[in-house]
């Protein structure tokens, strides 16, 4: 239902300001002439580096149940990144994941995986609260749209120092009922985890939000759009705050979405919706796409592989 309200919205969009295919086809190739091409050369390279960051992040989280190369963590990413694309995202990744560890207790790492996604989700939130709280007055909502929100960000953030500070009793439940002890043995990780387990943790997944954010900043760029620095990183932090707070199907539906909050977000600066939405797109193909691609070869390879069903 989201995914239907979602290119209803964009092709309305499309539809008011008369454009279509076409108009985007011809951005897409001025986006892609020569003049663009170190830019275009600085996204891709910060690809790797942002899913390396990543792979430290869950290198880092996942030791307290395996030691794990982060050549090994790294593929559990990207193969997690390629499920998604069939699997809800969050089930898709944590499953790519665990699917990679070479041990008999892997299943244990399911409580890591939820910290790990958990540090993300909490770094886009706060970001995302600086960039609500610089646009919220320009944003075409009512009143009490703009309220709900502002209840839905204190509850998020309430709910996470909840969290961080009832973990540690995960270590002292010890549920009768059997489903209830399986429940316990693959979330109990989640209290291990001391401050600099979670500083490190945090500090990778502040690094990779930056990464984010820069890339989508060099894909902008390539437009000349009358935005101030300010402007255009509180655009993008609420844009990766409305992806990681509205539920995506996949990584697909993650397109759409994306493609959404970004046309709503810059409506206030009525700016072209085919140079916005090739901005997006482009961050997509860029940084979700080929990834994806790296990560079903990789699910092919290891399946075909011999012997590799008792390693993984």
């Amino acid at each position: 239902m989201i995914t239907v309200l979602i290119l209803s919205y964009i092709y309305k969009t499309f539809h008011s300001e008369q454009k279509g295919l076409t108009d985007i086809a011809r951005v897409i190739a001025n986006a892609l002439s020569q003049k663009n091409l170190p830019i275009l050369i600085s996204m891709i390279v910060l690809v790797p580096v942002n899913w390396a960051l990543e792979s430290l992040k869950w290198k880092q989280l996942a030791k307290k149940v395996v030691p794990l190369t982060f050549r090994d963590s790294f593929r559990g990413i990207l193969t997690g990144l390629a499920i998604g694309v069939a699997a809800p995202a969050q089930l898709g990744d944590t499953i790519g994941r665990i699917a990679v560890l070479k041990s008999d207790n892997r299943l244990k790492a399911i409580g890591a995986a939820l910290v790990s996604n958990g540090m993300q989700f909490y770094i886009s939130v706060i970001a995302g609260i600086a960039g609500w709280c610089f646009t919220r007055e320009q944003l075409s909502l009512t009143a009490s749209a703009k309220y709900i929100v502002d209840i839905l960000l204190s509850a998020t953030i309430a709910l996470g120092i909840i969290l961080m500070y009832t973990r540690k009793k995960l270590l002292t439940w010890f549920p009768s009922n059997t489903y209830l002890k399986k429940i316990r043995d693959y979330l109990s990780i989640i209290g291990i985890y001391n401050g600099a387990d979670l500083a490190i943790a945090s500090g990778y997944g502040v690094l990779r939000y930056l990464v984010f954010l820069t890339q989508f900043i060099l894909s902008m760029s390539m437009f000349n759009f009358p935005l101030t620095h300010t402007e255009m990183i509180s655009c993008v932090a609420l844009i990766f705050l409305a992806k990681t707070l509205i539920p995506a199907v996949n990584v697909i539906g993650d397109l759409g979405l994306r493609e959404f909050t970004a046309l709503f977000v810059f409506k206030q600066y009525n700016l072209p919706p085919e140079e916005i939405i090739t901005a997006t797109f482009m961050i997509w193909i860029i940084n979700v796409l080929g990834p994806i691609l790296v990560g079903l070869f990789l699910i092919w390879k290891y399946k075909w592989r011999p012997h590799v069903n008792t390693q993984t």
